[in-house]
């Protein structure tokens, strides 16, 4: 079973100092699956770490739906780590491709 993996920081500073304030996993599949929100006083800027173990295509916001042409969210190859910026309480959401 194919996985998206995320990782949630307050800052992209943090991303190399501070503490991890969130992860979490969302399985791959041919539908859209949504993420937990990402945590946090609203509407504040967090760096996520994206990292899918097969192909996908990724999107997020406040209610993203990954699609397979590519018309909402980025593709993401396996094994290549991808970083965004995001604000608490949007969600990520993933497809594979």
């Amino acid at each position: 079973m194919a996985n998206l993996y995320f990782s949630v920081w307050k800052s992209s500073g943090g991303v190399a100092l501070g503490p991890v304030e969130q992860e979490g996993t969302i399985t791959i599949g041919a539908a859209s699956a949504q993420g937990a929100v990402i945590a946090g006083e609203s509407n504040h800027q967090r760096t996520v770490r994206l990292f899918c173990d097969s192909n996908a295509f990724v999107a997020w916001g406040t209610d993203p739906t990954a699609a397979i042409d590519g018309s909402s969210g980025m593709p993401m190859g396996a094994e290549n780590p991808e970083y965004i910026q995001a604000v608490s309480g949007d969600k990520i959401a993933v497809i594979a491709r």
